[in-house]
């Protein structure tokens, strides 16, 4: 593997602070691409504190539980810019009610090619080749049921996940388990156990606690804890507001805010500054904004971006693309 995808995924899934500070699980868990955070835009735009909103296809990688919430057949697309030339060109899902049942379904992608820079094994020696692929991915089957009301939600997905780090293939078959309590129409409060029944080094587990809560029905700030097996316990904040429709004819437009306490990774690069430098410039903040109408074709259809500084190593953004029908 060369030494670039070596060094980007190790500084952020694992943290950037002297040796003598690092966690000492940092490292020993396999899957590492798995808490990228694919799949949702508005997740990534709300500093990951997802656990408590997820819903419709979205849940399947955040919280199934929140799969149940969905009340129509639903699409979903996404597409994330990584950091490092690493991409996810594809993540695609599908939920499809059924009464109070719901059942999903989700594939993804993430690729990258090194054609250059220099290479080296698992022990620090030069390598001969010139190219080194990394090629990962996962499918998940969930299902997900309402209960007392549609107050409790619960949800189970059976997902399959593939590595291939320059020929160095490992596979597992892993199972989540996730739920919601919403008592009312301004409160909810979400539980999330993922990659259940392997190993820690084939692939990390996480747990994931939060809550949300709509305010005014125009703000929703958000909290999630997440602890992996592999690392240390992260928090997450979030904000999203609604603009007041009186002021749209034909959609909503919503303005989202996170944080999420990674690792010190550095001041962004100069290069890699966006026009909202040096506000977008911090590793632990997020932005982003989505769009939704009813109006569109007679479909339902969102639109949702997220923008986040990984400091020196880059920029990344994410976009998502939902049709409800």
């Amino acid at each position: 593997m060369s030494h670039r995808v070596a060094g980007a995924l190790f500084c952020l899934l694992f943290g950037t602070r002297a040796a003598w500070a690092i966690d000492p699980a940092a490292g020993t868990g396999g899957a590492a691409f798995m808490k990228l955070g694919l799949g949702s835009a508005r997740a990534l735009a709300l500093g990951r504190a997802y656990v408590s909103l997820a819903e419709g296809t979205e849940a399947i990688t955040w919280n199934p539980a929140g799969l149940a919430l969905a009340q129509q057949r639903e699409w979903s697309y996404s597409y994330y810019r990584y950091i490092q030339g690493i991409n996810s060109p594809m993540y695609m899902a599908y939920s499809h009610p059924l009464g109070r049942t719901v059942l999903g379904a989700n594939i993804a992608y993430m690729n990258t090619g090194f054609e250059d820079g220099e290479l080296r094994d698992e022990f620090g020696r030069p390598n001969e080749a010139s190219e080194a692929k990394v090629q990962d991915g996962f499918a998940t089957m969930s299902i997900a049921r309402s209960f007392w009301y549609e107050k409790v939600f619960l949800g189970a997905s059976l997902k399959g996940v593939y590595e291939d780090n320059a020929g160095t293939i490992h596979d597992v078959i892993v199972g989540d388990l996730g739920g919601l309590l919403r008592p009312n129409s301004y409160v909810s409060f979400g539980f999330a156990a993922q990659n259940l029944g392997a190993s820690n080094s084939r692939i990390a587990r996480i747990t994931r606690v939060g809550a949300s809560m709509r305010v005014m029905g125009l703000l929703t700030p958000s909290l999630e804890i997440t602890n992996a097996s592999d690392g240390p316990t992260r928090l997450g904040l979030g904000a999203e507001f609604l603009m007041p429709e009186e002021l749209l004819q034909v959609g909503q437009i919503y303005l989202r805010i996170g944080y999420h306490s990674t690792d010190d990774l550095g001041q962004a690069l100069e290069k890699d500054r966006s026009f909202m430098y040096p506000l977008v410039g911090s590793p632990k903040l997020s932005f982003g904004l989505g769009l939704f109408t009813t109006q569109a074709f007679g479909y339902g259809l969102g639109f949702d971006y997220a923008l986040v500084s990984f400091g020196a190593l880059g920029m990344a953004d994410m976009m998502t693309l939902k049709v409800k029908f």
